[in-house]
């Protein structure tokens, strides 16, 4: 049974990106265990600004041999990578997911899709890279939210460049969906 993972960077003052998008200060020339971690993925889920920022930063797309859903309110179908659906339709997608993978789903961003996954109280695990840079403001990875979670550390590594991977595990409770 596949699990739902956030696997993520942020700067020790907490920003995924900055203002306008952009990851400029993301350190890139180090995999800090993604390989590893994207061998344990089936289906990348996405935001739609995540999706088409994607192919700004590249010109082969990353995910091909993923089943990829972007979540997106005003695009319907699938286009030659990705399948969209609508927000509403994330509980019952991730629903079947689970049971019919037995690898795990990746909840790669942006932060609204983040957003939208916790007060779901869908993600089962953090993998939160801290990068030491400050980045004084950007898009936040957590927003306000009402929703509480209980989270266990279940593994820290440092990286010699200061680099900082927290994983975490949502407290086993009953599934509210």
């Amino acid at each position: 049974m596949g699990k739902v993972v956030l696997y993520i960077a942020q700067s020790l003052d907490g920003y995924i990106a900055r203002e306008n998008g952009d990851i400029d200060w993301l350190w890139e020339d180090r995999d800090y265990g993604y390989d590893d971690f994207i061998n344990t993925i089936d289906t990348v889920i996405l935001g739609r600004k995540t999706y088409d920022q994607l192919f700004e930063l590249t010109d082969v797309f990353p995910y091909q041999t993923k089943d990829v859903y972007v979540v997106s309110e005003k695009m319907e179908g699938h286009d030659k990578y990705a399948t969209f659906v609508q927000p509403e339709q994330i509980t019952p997608l991730i629903n079947v997911l689970r049971t019919d993978q037995n690898k795990n789903i990746w909840v790669v961003g942006g932060s609204m899709l983040i957003e939208d996954f916790i007060r779901m109280g869908l993600i089962d695990e953090y993998h939160i890279a801290i990068q030491p840079i400050l980045i004084g403001s950007g898009i936040r990875l957590f927003n306000s939210n009402e929703h509480q979670e209980e989270l266990d550390l279940i593994d820290d590594h440092r990286f010699d460049d200061g680099m900082l991977m927290l994983t975490y595990r949502r407290q086993e409770k009953e599934r509210k969906n």
